[in-house]
């Protein structure tokens, strides 16, 4: 189960869909190394963005907002 950070709290997505898009991307992108934005519906079928960093205790979620269309294509 990843950490979620603060950072990622920012913007209002509760941390069910969080937790719901990074168990059922539609999309991973590598965005820079060790970061990957995950794409994916939540609960209510939106798509918001998700910053997941891999680190070598935990995988963290780092950052959330809906999904910009750099991330959608």
């Amino acid at each position: 189960m990843p950490i979620i950070a603060g950072s990622a709290r920012k913007h209002g997505a509760k941390d069910e869909a969080r937790l719901h898009v990074f168990a059922n991307p539609i999309r991973i992108v590598e965005v820079d190394d060790g970061l990957r934005m995950f794409v994916g519906p939540d609960q209510s079928a939106r798509l918001p963005d998700f910053g997941v960093v891999e680190g070598d205790l935990a995988t963290v979620i780092a950052h959330a907002m809906s999904a910009r269309s750099n991330f959608l294509r």
